[in-house]
């Protein structure tokens, strides 16, 4: 009896025992499975996400406004205009020195019949030819016309050439002009004795002098310009030309206003030279017989250029012409 209850005293401290451990293994089971404080919970994890992708798109958004307002303010080059090259008629830019159009064209023989005058001309000894020598680009003729009579000259031109007409009469007589295709520059009862333009076509031009009641000694001077055109990407050119003795050539070239313009004649000893506008502004005149000339152009145009010999013999000239 007595060994039964001594069992019994150590089942129930054994039971103790394991109640007492399974109690102290709970507690420790529920300690080990609390969340930690700091961990963030779904809807604070999706609102970082979202706030750092927002910012990072507001990064974005800035960058590329930033780099829009720089391009907004990066100046864009603007075209740079060159020459003209032209004027009301065409600008001259400047290749090597066209020769003068009129000694190389038409015959002695060859007698226009086509234009259209108030004063036809049938006799072929009232019609004659201007024709410049090699190399000149004017000439001077002189004659003799009777009372009430009229005398065509004929002349070739190249289209935007400059000419320059000047008639003197001992009596009452005057000009008429007319243009290749019969157009009339100038009447006669305009009662006119020099003009100056633009050679507005390409081919023989028509000058007929009219005299009045009495017999007239007369002379005729007829100028049409070597056009000068700068090779593209220069600003200048050396011009050759043969004058004769005593003689002028002139010469025809666009520039803009405000350019300088840069002229030199040579030899020195030989020639001087003058300049103006064909709008009539003279920069430099005969009178003044220089050599060299460097000044700002006043006006956006063509500019006559006229170098004078003063050899006594036919001599070789160089004009250096510079625009920029």
């Amino acid at each position: 009896m007595e060994v039964t209850v001594a069992s019994r005293h150590r089942k129930q401290g054994n039971m103790k025992k394991i109640v007492f451990t399974i109690i102290l293994l709970s507690i420790l089971a529920s300690c080990s499975l609390q969340h930690p404080t700091n961990t963030l919970s779904g809807q604070q994890t999706q609102a970082a996400l979202f706030g750092d992708a927002t910012s990072t798109k507001g990064a974005v958004e800035a960058q590329v406004q930033m780099t829009l307002t720089a391009m907004a303010f990066t100046p864009t080059p603007t075209a740079t205009r060159i020459p003209p090259t032209a004027t009301p008629v065409p600008p001259t830019a400047t290749p090597a020195p066209t020769e003068v159009a009129p000694t190389t064209e038409p015959s002695e023989t060859t007698v226009p019949t086509t234009v259209p005058t108030n004063f036809p001309i049938t006799d072929p000894s009232l019609i004659s030819r201007i024709q410049f020598a090699l190399g000149t680009t004017n000439l001077t003729t002189e004659g003799n016309l009777i009372a009430n009579a009229t005398k065509r000259y004929v002349f070739w031109a190249d289209q935007n050439q400059y000419m320059e007409i000047a008639f003197k009469g001992s009596n009452t007589s005057y000009i008429a002009l007319y243009s290749p295709s019969g157009q009339e520059l100038i009447n006669f009862d305009q009662k006119l004795s020099s003009y100056q333009g633009y050679v507005t076509e390409r081919g023989d031009w028509y000058i007929d002098i009219m005299t009045g009641d009495f017999d007239t000694n007369y002379s005729l001077y007829l100028g049409i310009t070597q056009n000068l055109y700068f090779a593209l990407g220069s600003y200048g050119m050396d011009a050759l030309a043969a004058l004769p003795a005593g003689m002028t050539h002139n010469f025809l070239a666009w520039a803009r206003e405000g350019q300088t313009i840069n002229l030199s004649v040579s030899p020195e000893d030989n020639f001087t030279l003058s300049i103006q506008h064909v709008g009539g502004a003279v920069l430099v005149s005969k009178a003044e017989r220089l050599t060299k000339f460097v000044g700002v152009l006043p006006a956006t145009g063509d500019y006559l250029i006229d170098v004078v010999s003063t050899a006594s013999s036919p001599t070789m000239v160089t004009l250096g012409i510079y625009i920029k």
